[in-house]
């Protein structure tokens, strides 16, 4: 009997198997997710629901930018002030 050679695969010649990788549902999307046996009302519900935590995610965002825009224009008057002394300190010595 001859021997077979051992290395690598040719992966073309490997046939699929059904299912392929599946990815891991997160915590909690099953039940954010309508399935076919919700009611419209519970689908309803749930949808209602996570509009309403998408809105106040979106407040919280826009205070944290109004916050970040604020410290932004303290941090730019804080520059702007600085260059001016110093350019007053350049303009007295010469």
């Amino acid at each position: 009997m001859a021997r077979r050679r051992a290395g690598k695969a040719d992966p073309k010649s490997a046939t699929l198997r059904g299912g392929g990788r599946r990815r891991k549902a997160k915590a909690g999307e099953a039940e954010r997710a309508p399935s076919a046996a919700m009611t419209l009302n519970e689908r309803l519900v749930v949808l209602e629901r996570e509009c309403a935590s998408l809105r106040q995610e979106l407040e919280r965002e826009r205070a944290r930018r109004q916050a970040l825009e604020e410290v932004h224009a303290a941090t730019r008057d804080r520059i702007a002030w600085a260059l001016d002394s110093l350019q007053a300190i350049l303009d007295a010595r010469s």
